[in-house]
């Protein structure tokens, strides 16, 4: 069976915007709608109607306008069709056709709804309970004017979505929270603008639509044509139908909310990126023509960003090479300078560095060709050779020292040491003379007891040479 959705009947004059203070404040964007009574335009709270005859570049710049007049709205909105806009079939799928494919749903809907595969944009959703496509479409052509007009004043339209469905998806969300268990399906009568929109949803999505004119003889034709496809014990939620005699039996709940109230509310569903597997018609022919639409705002202000990045990191090493270039003048001047000191009778070269280097080799003299140059002995070979000859009279001579002062230059060193016995420091001599140095006779002198030294030692100033001065350097060199 297919059921599709009837044009509502025509209503009066559009009714007067809300009190803002009543309605659903819509976070990060805007809804806008067009009924056959009226454009419906909310941004953050803010409600405004305009006439149904309205060109659709008018209510995108009043919906833009808008945007800016509301402090920390972005400039995104979700496009919500009226009824009379929209098809909707409800059909089992054929075995030869898998219900993901979105592609093969759609020519099938041909069999269904007066359009042509190639003229729709639509999509569905599949029945929890017995697996049916519930399916939405809506032609391409009486679309593309407002979306245009939209993007052309730089809205960027996040969804399109039946404005019936954004009131049925909040509802849905509430009775979650409030039933436990949550309902397996539930019937909806929403009543607005004199229309009816009678829905059946699970948790799958919507699984039965049908709006009708907002009458008693209508309600009750519409209870006897459902009667044999619903769940007589699933709950009726009633949107602004309090007055209504409904005379069924199923357990029926109203809902505080108005149904412009649930749509906001289902709007920031949708913004939020939180609007589920319900039916979004914002693709195929409805899609987006600049897929970079919705971050073409950043993607401006990070090339703007990059811009100046590389103008500041230009400058910097611009200014960079500047001062470097100064610095570098500077030295010159300055080795230019010390040059005319050095060699006061020669002009100052073009290649001063080369000058300067063969000067340095010629003053240093070819090692290795001769010894025109008495080159020092490096201390820190010295060093390693006194470590040597300590640590040969303490592991070999077990001879305990404290070393208090040592002073080294060209080879020739002087160590100050502290043992217990005089006869000590002659064995440290000797062991100085063991790995290659010329030693004096030490001459030692007692230290009475103090508070450092509690018990009386001896200390004496070592004289050593070192012999092997080839050796010293040949090692500094490999070092």
């Amino acid at each position: 069976m297919t059921d599709t959705v009837p044009m509502p009947r025509q209503t009066s004059a559009a009714t007067k915007p809300a009190d803002p203070g009543l309605n659903v404040c819509i976070d990060g964007g805007g809804l806008i709608t067009r009924t056959e009574s009226r454009w419906l335009i909310q941004v953050g709270r803010e409600q405004v109607e305009l006439a149904a005859n309205t060109d659709p570049k008018l209510a995108a710049e009043r919906f833009a306008n808008l945007c800016d007049d509301v402090k920390g709205v972005q400039r995104r909105c979700v496009l919500a069709l009226d009824a009379s806009e929209c098809f909707f079939a409800s059909f089992e799928v054929p075995d030869s056709i898998d219900a993901s494919d979105r592609g093969a749903i759609t020519y099938e809907l041909e069999r269904h709804i007066p359009l042509d595969a190639e003229a729709m944009v639509s999509d569905h959703s599949i029945s929890a309970a017995n697996g049916r496509v519930a399916a939405v479409a809506v032609q391409i052509d009486r679309q593309r004017q407002i979306i245009d007009a939209l993007e052309s004043s730089g809205i960027e339209v996040v969804s399109i979505i039946p404005l019936a469905f954004l009131a049925a998806r909040r509802l849905q969300q509430i009775v979650a929270q409030r039933s436990k268990p949550e309902p397996n399906s539930l019937g909806l009568l929403m009543f607005h603008d004199g229309s009816v929109d009678a829905m059946t949803v699970d948790v799958g999505g919507i699984v039965r639509w049908r709006q009708f004119g907002d009458s008693e003889v209508e309600l009750r034709r519409h209870q006897v044509i459902d009667s044999d496809h619903i769940d007589s014990s699933a709950p009726l939620w009633v949107v602004e139908g309090e007055d209504r005699d409904l005379k069924t039996s199923r357990p029926v709940h109203h809902c505080e909310s108005s149904f412009i109230q649930l749509a906001a509310a289902g709007t920031n569903l949708a913004l939020r990126g939180r609007w589920g597997r319900w039916p979004d018609l914002r693709r195929g022919g409805l899609a987006p023509r600049d897929p970079l639409f919705a971050v073409a705002g950043p993607l401006r202000m990070f090339a703007i960003s990059a811009v100046a990045s590389l103008i500041v990191i230009a400058v910097a090493a611009w200014f960079r090479g500047e001062r470097l270039a100064e610095q570098s003048e500077r030295v010159r001047q300055q080795q230019r300078a010390a040059f005319t000191s050095a060699y006061p009778a020669r002009r100052v070269p073009v290649m001063l560095m080369r000058t300067i280097r063969s000067e340095h080799n010629k003053a240093l003299g070819s090692r290795g060709r001769g010894d025109t140059i008495d080159l020092p002995i490096p201390a820190t070979t010295v060093l390693r050779q006194v470590y040597r000859g300590l640590e040969h009279a303490q592991t070999v001579q077990k001879i305990r020292l404290r070393l208090t002062d040592i002073n080294i230059v060209d080879g020739e060193c002087s160590l100050t040491v502290r043992a217990v016995d005089a006869v000590e420091i002659g064995v440290i001599a000797k062991s100085l003379e063991t790995v290659g140095f010329e030693v004096q006779p030490p001459a030692s002198e007692q230290i009475q007891p103090s508070k450092d030294e509690p018990i009386a030692t001896y200390q004496s100033t070592i004289m050593a040479v070192w012999r092997d001065k080839k050796t010293a350097i040949d090692e500094a060199d490999r070092t």
